[in-house]
């Protein structure tokens, strides 16, 4: 590895260990692709529950905005500024 010149046996037994780190990479086992798809299902449960509450919020300040314009008015501005960018 420092440079030298590599004979053909160290060339082949260098050739061997990528073929067996590549066996392994590739034998993956079932556990560990359904933890996988666990961490997916738990991801778009938590994306469908944020955005709910977020647009819970919204209408929230949307409501509080139309009772005291001079109070929430700004706020909900900038509210709707950040789901425009989102």
């Amino acid at each position: 590895m420092a440079g030298g010149k590599q004979t053909p046996r160290q060339k082949m037994i260098n050739l061997m260990y990528l073929i067996f780190i590549a066996m392994l990479a590739l034998n993956m086992s079932k556990e560990v692709l359904a933890a996988f798809g666990i961490m997916n299902e738990k991801l778009e449960t938590s994306n469908i529950k944020t955005t709910e509450s977020n647009n819970a919020f919204l209408g929230s300040l949307e409501t509080k905005a139309s009772e005291d314009a001079a109070k929430y008015e700004k706020l909900y501005q900038n509210a709707q500024q950040i789901k425009a960018m989102s």
